[in-house]
C-alpha cells in the first residue's frame, strides 16, 4: 500500500509526548490504508512517486507515522498520524495548517477528507500567551464573581441598517434591564448609515450613563474587524482611549495571524477580546471539512477572552454533546478523549487560562437553564432576536434575560421564577420553554453501557454515525 514508492504505516509506533496527533476519517477510491499513506506523504515529506532527493534521515525523522487505522468498510475509516515536532515552525500557526489542514483535501483518490481532533503538545503550547483575562478575569470586572450567576447579553438588531442614535437608544435599554454585554453583529463595522467612531462614541457615553444609574459594570464589544491591520489598531487604540475594555473579532473571517497581531494589541491595552466564529461552518459541516474544535484551540492558544461557541438548544447545529465538548475545550484543562464524537482529549498548559464561552444564536429566556446544563454557569447567553422580539419590547426582554439568569444564580428554575416575574413570565409564553431534564437525559444516556452503543454506531457508520451523535444528543 505505499504511496511514491514509500510506506508511512507503522503500527508498532508509539507517539511521544512531543509529537502532534492528528485524527482524520477517510473515505475514498482505493483502500483506507492506501488513502492514508497519501495523505500522510502530502501533508509530511513525500509525494506521488520515488524522488532521488529522499534521504533516508528525512524520512527516518520528518515523516508522518500512521499509528492506527480503524476501518468502517475497506475504503473508508478512521486513521490516527502522529507528526513530530520538528515538523513544524516554531509559532508559526499557518504553517501547521498549510500541512496538517492543507493540500492534503486536493487528493483525487479522496471522496471524503474531514480532520476530526489535532492534539498539541506541551511544548507547543509555551510558545503562546493564552487569553490575558479569561473567565475570572471578565467576571472580575463585570462583579460576578461571588454570585456565578451566568452572564447575559444582547445583539442590537437589525444586524445593519439602524443610525448610531438608534444603535445607542438600543443599547441603553438592553443595559438599563440588566445585560452584561451589548455587542456589534459580525456584519456591522463601519457603514455609511452607521459609522464606526459615531456609533461607538455614542454607545461608549450611553454605557457611562447606565453605569452610573444601576451601579453595575456594563461592557460593548465594538466590531473592529477590517481588511486594513492598520485601521484596526486605531480602533482599538481609540476604544483604549475612552477607557472601555472590550473589542470584537471576526477571528474566522480575518484569520489567524491577523487574530494573532490584535489580541496581542488588545493585551497589551488591558483589552478584553470577543471572537466571533462567523464562517467557521464552511468548514465544519461538510465531508471535506475541519472541526471548529481545532480552531478553538488555536484561538484559545492565541488569546481571546470569549468565544462564541454554539448553544446546544438554539437556531445553530450541534447538540448537547458536541456543544458540551466545544465548551470543555474553552474552559477545562483537560478535556477526555472521545472516538464517538473524534475527540483525541487535550491537556492545556497551566498558564493558557480558560475562555468564556458563549452561548449565542436562536437564544431566549425560556433556553437559559438548558443551556446552563450543557455550559455551567461560566456562559454568556446571548439573544438578540430572544430580547428585542419580546412582546414587550428590548427592555422587557432584557429583564427577562436576566430574570431567567438571575434564577439559576439562586438555584431556582426559572419556570419557577416566571411566577412572580412578569417580564420572564411573558418570554416563556412567547417562545415557550426548553425543559433542562431533556438535555440532561442525553448526558445520562451517554454514561456507562451507552458510550459503547455509541461507539458502535460510530464503527458501523463512520463520519455519518459521529454528525448523528454531533447532532441528535
Amino acid at each position: 500500500m505505499a504511496y511514491g514508492g514509500y510506506s508511512y504505516i507503522d503500527k508498532k509506533y508509539e507517539p511521544k509526548d512531543d509529537d502532534f496527533i492528528v485524527l482524520f476519517w477517510l473515505d475514498g477510491h482505493a483502500p483506507v490504508e492506501k488513502l492514508a499513506e497519501a495523505v500522510a506523504s502530502e501533508s509530511s515529506v513525500g509525494t506521488w512517486t520515488k524522488i532521488s532527493t529522499m534521504k533516508s534521515k528525512v524520512f527516518r525523522l520528518y515523516r508522518a507515522r500512521i499509528f492506527k487505522i480503524i476501518k468502517v468498510t475497506k475504503d473508508s475509516g478512521f486513521v490516527y498520524m502522529a507528526y513530530p515536532y520538528e515538523h513544524f515552525d516554531d509559532k508559526n500557526v499557518m504553517q501547521l495548517f498549510a500541512g496538517v489542514l492543507g493540500n492534503l483535501f486536493g487528493l483525487k483518490e479522496l471522496e471524503d477528507c474531514y480532520v476530526l481532533d489535532v492534539k498539541l503538545p506541551e511544548r507547543y503550547q509555551r510558545q503562546f500567551k493564552g487569553p490575558g483575562a479569561g473567565i475570572k478575569g471578565i467576571r472580575r470586572y463585570v462583579g460576578t464573581t461571588k454570585s456565578k450567576r451566568p452572564h447575559v447579553g444582547t445583539i442590537v438588531k437589525p444586524k445593519v441598517g439602524l443610525t448610531p442614535k438608534e444603535f445607542a437608544d438600543v443599547a441603553y435599554k438592553a443595559w438599563l434591564g440588566g445585560l452584561d454585554l451589548v455587542k456589534d453583529d459580525e456584519n456591522l463595522v463601519d457603514q455609511k448609515f452607521c459609522p464606526w467612531k459615531d456609533r461607538f462614541d455614542r454607545v461608549a457615553n450611553t454605557l457611562d450613563r447606565v453605569e452610573a444609574k444601576t451601579g453595575e459594570k456594563k461592557l460593548y464589544a465594538t466590531n473592529i474587524t477590517d481588511s486594513n491591520i492598520e485601521r484596526m489598531i486605531e480602533r482599538l487604540e481609540h476604544v483604549k482611549d475612552s477607557g472601555m475594555k472590550m473589542v470584537m473579532l471576526d477571528v474566522f473571517i480575518l484569520g489567524t495571524p491577523t487574530v494573532m497581531k490584535i489580541v496581542d494589541e488588545a493585551r497589551k491595552a488591558k483589552l478584553f477580546v470577543h471572537a466571533h466564529r462567523a464562517g467557521y461552518a464552511a468548514h465544519h459541516r461538510g465531508n471535506f471539512g475541519i472541526n471548529f474544535g481545532i480552531y478553538e484551540k488555536f484561538w484559545r492558544l492565541v488569546g481571546v477572552d470569549q468565544l462564541h461557541i454554539g448553544t446546544g438548544v438554539g437556531k445553530m447545529e450541534g447538540g448537547a454533546l458536541l456543544i458540551n465538548h466545544f465548551h470543555r475545550i474553552a474552559e477545562d484543562y483537560h478535556i477526555p478523549e472521545k472516538f464517538y464524537l473524534g475527540s483525541l482529549g487535550e491537556t492545556w498548559w497551566k498558564k493558557i487560562k480558560p475562555i468564556l464561552s458563549v452561548a449565542s444564536g436562536g437564544m431566549d429566556p425560556g433556553k437559559v437553564e438548558a443551556a446552563v446544563a450543557i455550559h455551567g454557569k461560566n456562559v454568556v447567553i446571548q439573544a438578540g432576536g430572544g430580547v428585542h422580539g419580546h412582546p414587550g419590547g428590548t427592555l422587557a426582554g432584557a429583564r427577562a434575560l436576566r430574570q431567567a439568569a438571575d434564577a439559576i444564580a439562586e438555584g431556582i428554575s426559572p419556570a419557577k421564577y416566571a411566577k412572580t416575574h412578569k417580564e420572564l413570565r411573558d418570554a416563556i409564553k412567547t417562545w415557550g420553554y426548553v425543559d433542562p431534564d431533556t438535555v440532561k437525559a442525553k448526558f445520562a444516556f451517554e454514561k456507562g453501557m451507552k458510550r459503547k452503543m455509541l461507539e458502535w454506531m460510530v464503527l458501523k457508520k463512520g463520519l455519518k454515525g459521529i454528525r448523528a451523535i454531533w447532532e441528535e444528543l
